[in-house]
Order: structure tokens, then C-alpha cells, then sequence
């Protein structure tokens, strides 16, 4: 793996991390505040939402770690298509604290 391979592959797995930390935190709040019906939301209600953004953030994570990473620096279409999806994930991520913008693949407009 490049090194800058490498540096995107940190960057987003701390940065997934991050996401179901806080889809787990933002979950809590929502369901608290939602069943105490300050956010107009039912408690069922409440807790589906919150359930939706931590399955949310768990399951983009899991995506890359389960379809992008295995098929990174493979030769051929399998290996070109990793290589974009990670680009575009971190890209994503564009303007976060450790977000290089050397990564893009394509100019800001």
C-alpha cells in the first residue's frame, strides 16, 4: 500500500469511528429528548430515528472495510474501482481535521 494510501485508510477508519461515536451519542440525546417530547418526536419514534443514524454510521464503515479495503491495489477494473471509492470517501470528508487535499482526484470547481 502507497503511503498515502495508507494515510486515507487512517484517516477514514478514524474518522468512521468517529461517526458511530457520535451517531451513538446524538442516539442517546434524541431518545431522551425525544421521549421527554421536547423534540416533538414519540419515544418510539425517537428511538427509530437514532437507531437509523447508528446503523447509519456502522454500516458505512463496514462497507469500506468489507469492499473497499480488501480489493485496494488489486490490477484490473476491481482494483481502479477501490482505488476511486476510497478517494471519494475521504473526499467526503473534505475539510475535516487531518484531511489532506492532495487526496482529491478531481479540482475544486
Amino acid at each position: 500500500m502507497t503511503r498515502d494510501r495508507e494515510a486515507m485508510v487512517t484517516f477514514l477508519r478514524d474518522r468512521h469511528a468517529e461517526g458511530i461515536r457520535m451517531a451513538n451519542d446524538i442516539a442517546r440525546t434524541l431518545t431522551t429528548r425525544g421521549a421527554e417530547g421536547r423534540m416533538g418526536l414519540t419515544p418510539s419514534q425517537a428511538a427509530a430515528q437514532a437507531q437509523r443514524g447508528v446503523h447509519a454510521a456502522e454500516t458505512h464503515s463496514r462497507f469500506f472495510e468489507e469492499t473497499v479495503i480488501p480489493c485496494l491495489g488489486s490490477d484490473g477494473p476491481t482494483g481502479r474501482i477501490a482505488e476511486l471509492q476510497l478517494h471519494l470517501l475521504v473526499d467526503e470528508h473534505r475539510g475535516a481535521p487531518g484531511h489532506d487535499e492532495d487526496w482529491r482526484l478531481y479540482p475544486l470547481p
